[in-house]
């Protein structure tokens, strides 16, 4: 049986570049063990092939070249479980973080694929929410929202770094407003008195506020923010013929906005207004 192999067998053999070889030799890591002192020819021989499947295995599975030196050189079933243990605690926790990072991807195609239903197919419907978590980046007196949104953006991402609150980027979904009331029958811009990141999930540092749960006449703005005022007349007249009243501010949740697409005219904005129906 064969026993010496030249750099091109062994990585044909187990399915590496002869530079990954070449790379280990030159580190010290998996060397040649046989040098023909005719030739000069560099040898590996068949009784190192164990270590190189270490090697590959630990590679393959996630380990530092610090680690697999570490095994190699301090092999004993005590370190060597040790080693595994601690690769274990690591691949555990980035399971824990991928299987979060999957549902927050799951929600945004959520939140797409009923953002284009409802362009497709805009129409007033009565629907009942549960209680929502949200966070609030502003809740004070009316502002205007074209003129104050710039401003108000920047001093949330100051407080959310003064606070030491991981950030992890805004996406289309995640904003609400919630509208003042009185400026819908006025002239002029509608006027918000606040404005919330929708909480998906829990975030660490946040103080959680909720949404009231119950019915909401729902009714998605098609268009640039600037023109929803439109929007509001057309349900608030359709309340009126359906025999609800309104029992709470209305809420704008942006379905499309910036995040997904850069034509305004396709900015899909949910209006929500919490209802009753008429005595």
């Amino acid at each position: 049986m064969k026993q010496r192999f030249r750099v091109g067998e062994v990585a044909k053999l187990f399915q590496l570049s002869t530079s990954t070889l070449r790379y280990y030799d030159e580190i010290g890591l998996f060397q040649p063990k046989y040098i023909d002192t005719d030739t000069r020819y560099r040898y590996y021989t068949i009784e190192q092939f164990v270590v190189l499947d270490t090697i590959i295995f630990l590679k393959k599975n996630g380990f530092s070249m610090k680690d697999i030196r570490q095994q190699l050189e301090h092999r004993t079933p005590e370190n060597t479980k040790g080693l595994l243990e601690r690769k274990l605690g690591e691949v555990e926790e980035e399971m824990e973080r991928l299987k979060k990072v999957s549902e927050k991807i799951k929600n945004k195609i959520s939140t797409i694929e009923e953002g284009l239903s409802l362009s497709a197919t805009p129409s007033l419907v009565y629907r009942r929410f549960p209680e929502r978590a949200i966070s609030y980046l502003y809740n004070d007196t009316p502002i205007d929202l074209m003129k104050e949104a710039d401003a108000l953006y920047l001093k949330d991402l100051e407080d959310l770094s003064s606070a030491g609150v991981d950030y992890d980027g805004f996406f289309t979904g995640d904003f609400g407003t919630v509208a003042e009331i009185d400026s819908l029958n006025k002239e002029g811009a509608v006027k918000y008195r606040a404005v919330f990141e929708l909480l998906h999930q829990e975030k660490e540092g946040l103080k959680t506020s909720y949404l009231d749960p119950g019915t909401y006449a729902c009714y998605p703005h098609h268009g640039p923010y600037e023109t929803i005022k439109s929007s509001y007349s057309f349900v608030l007249k359709r309340l009126q013929e359906d025999g609800y009243r309104m029992t709470g501010a209305p809420l704008e949740i942006a379905m499309l906005d910036e995040s997904v697409t850069q034509d305004k005219t396709a900015f899909v904005t949910w209006i929500q207004i919490p209802v009753g129906e008429k005595d």
